[in-house]
């Protein structure tokens, strides 16, 4: 670790820890506050954020420079009944200075993500930054990083296409169901099954306003909450376009559909031939569209054979995904670029970091004899000439701070620096 180092993370993530230690890594709302108030009072912390979510969980720490925050993070963890040795052991990876920041900046952009690209990470580190700011206002380090990952991850997504296509299984479907119609605004949808698999294709086809959505479940009660759930959420329309029915209506709720995305748990076919045929017969040559992502199937692969009935299944979708798949790969030259610009700049901001406190009691030393120069001028003299006075003053101060803080910056030297930095403050605090 570089002695002037300050920013560090220890993550254990889907990359290289397998879901059972990932679990166990997991850190609840509760812990994670008690771990900034640990780490807050250690010495040597500045402050920490934790960020935890099913994929992965990274702890952000910004320490005094020279200052090993292993030590302090494992006896944190120990306290909050967090598995501490799993943050240090060979599932874990460990970054500092640069390296810690382009990893946040690599998470946020989406490329450190299981599928690339995915947006939801990023609305997760602005949790938990709000959440660190709520507890304990993060240092100068930690702000920066993470609101330069916000930065960052915002121009990944916008400036290249790498969050274009889908690339999950639900919402490979509803971008199949898409390619039915010209428009979703005007078709029926139902939604056999409400476990998480239907809950993010509901949410999708809500995304491409879908005209109506009809959740059938066997437990009602389920279906009926995330009904509930979906027309809250539902920010687009006026009226409420998702209902939830009894199993038994699964027949009639065919017959009225244009397309039909089934995802249940079931161990056999819930949709038989015999019931897709009694839906054609009564749908007057209208064509149903059956979209089946469970495994094992609920769509009886004879139901291909009837009239106007067009099924698809999970082969068909990973060919899409694949395809995305390889669309997203194709961006991240582009993003690393943009990565590496946020990178640079983040470094300056950096290197000059420590200049800041000596610079700005220097900038308000000065700017007190400036006022006082400025008063005793007015005093005398009209208030023209006291007001021409304060300009010349003031450009006067620019000058000599934009001097003294370039010839800090040329010296590469940390020692060298630091003696120089002592030596403007020293000069000045003599002076006064």
């Amino acid at each position: 670790m570089n002695p002037r180092d300050t920013l560090h993370v220890f993550s254990v993530n889907h990359r290289h820890a397998p879901t059972e230690v990932r679990e166990l890594a997991h850190l609840d709302d509760d812990q994670s506050v008690a771990l900034m108030d640990l780490m807050a009072s250690s010495p040597g912390c500045i402050s920490c954020i934790p960020v935890s979510t099913c994929n992965r969980t990274e702890i952000y720490v910004e320490t005094a420079p020279g200052c090993d925050p292993a030590p302090m993070l494992n006896a944190a963890l120990q306290s909050t009944g967090g598995e501490a040795d799993l943050f240090f052991g060979t599932h874990a990876r460990n970054f500092s200075g640069l390296e810690s920041i382009g990893h946040l900046f690599r998470v946020s952009s989406g490329l450190e993500s299981m599928m690339l690209g995915e947006p939801q990470i990023s609305a997760q580190l602005k949790d938990a930054y709000r959440r660190a700011r709520q507890f304990h206002e993060p240092g100068p380090g930690l702000l920066r990083a993470f609101q330069g990952s916000f930065r960052t991850g915002k121009r990944v997504r916008t400036e290249t296409r790498i969050n274009r296509g889908a690339v999950s299984v639900a919402f490979a479907a509803v971008e199949l169901a898409r390619k039915f119609f010209a428009s979703l605004n005007l078709q029926r949808a139902v939604l056999v099954g409400a476990g998480e698999t239907g809950s993010l294709a509901a949410k999708h086809f809500l995304q491409h306003d879908i005209g109506h959505l009809t959740v059938i479940n066997r437990s009602l009660e389920r279906g009926q909450e995330l009904a509930v759930t979906l027309n809250k959420e539902d920010e687009t329309s006026q009226t409420q376009r998702i209902e939830a029915r009894p199993w038994d209506d699964l027949l009639d709720a065919l017959v009225d559909a244009d397309v039909v995305l089934s995802t249940t748990g079931a161990t056999e076919p819930v949709i038989t031939p015999e019931m897709v045929q009694k839906a054609a017969d009564r749908r007057q040559g209208k064509p149903l569209f059956l979209l089946d992502i469970a495994v094992p199937r609920d769509i009886h692969p004879d139901a291909s054979k009837i009239g106007n009935v067009f099924l698809f299944g999970l082969e068909d979708l990973q060919e899409i995904i694949q395809m995305n798949l390889a669309a997203r790969q194709k961006q991240l030259p582009q993003a690393h670029k943009i990565i590496d610009e946020e990178l640079t700049e983040f470094q300056t901001w950096l290197n000059d970091v420590d200049l800041r406190p000596t610079v700005a009691e220097f900038k308000n030393y000065l700017e007190g004899l400036k006022d006082k120069q400025v008063g005793f001028v007015r005093k005398k003299q009209s208030e023209e000439v006291a007001a021409a006075v304060d300009r010349s003053l003031q450009q006067f101060i620019k000058k000599v701070l934009g001097r003294s803080v370039s010839s800090l910056k040329k010296t590469e030297n940390p020692l060298e620096r630091e003696q120089e930095i002592e030596l403007l403050r020293k000069l000045f605090s003599e002076a006064d």
